[in-house]
């Protein structure tokens, strides 16, 4: 029998350590890595207050998914490193993965949103090629967006992960 492809979730908010995560997933298991915010700061830059910006990111998340399950049907493994704040999402996510014939697994980066605050802060200061400028204002705006994973949604805790 033919094994399923598996698609990785890699749930939590900003700053929480998601892509540091979804590398070392990467490695471990051969998956092919989908880091939305990598291709975003590519083609608009660091800077997520850019006038249009929305409309830029709904464009990524659809083209990243498109080719993550595109992937996922060719039997490829995927690991989609996008954040899944809502849990209508990550349900629906789980849905169109299980219509695919693959096999969803869910992981949540949990980190305390001080810790998060610290890590934007220093990220601010050194901002790299591959992260976005987030002030603590904007952090804190979208934190009205956040809806942690409940116990009910089955997931793994990545701080469990050897």
């Amino acid at each position: 029998m033919k094994r399923k492809p598996i698609v990785y979730l890699i749930c939590g908010f900003i700053g929480a350590g998601k892509t540091t995560f979804a590398k070392k997933l990467e490695e471990k298991t051969g998956a092919v890595r989908i880091t939305k915010d990598e291709w975003s700061i590519r083609f608009i830059g660091n800077d997520p207050t850019i006038d249009g910006y929305e409309e830029w990111d709904r464009k990524i998340i659809g083209l990243s998914r498109d080719i993550a399950f595109y992937l996922a049907e060719k039997g490829i493994d995927v690991i989609m490193d996008e954040g899944f704040w809502a849990k209508e999402e990550r349900d629906e996510l789980r849905r169109k993965i299980d219509a695919i014939g693959a096999k969803a697994v869910m992981y949540y980066v949990e980190t305390p949103i001080e810790t998060i605050r610290e890590r934007i802060v220093g990220r601010n200061n050194t901002l790299t090629k591959d992260s976005f400028k987030i002030s603590r204002e904007m952090l804190d705006n979208y934190l009205m967006y956040w809806q942690p994973p409940r116990e009910d949604e089955d997931c793994i805790l990545a701080s469990e992960v050897k």
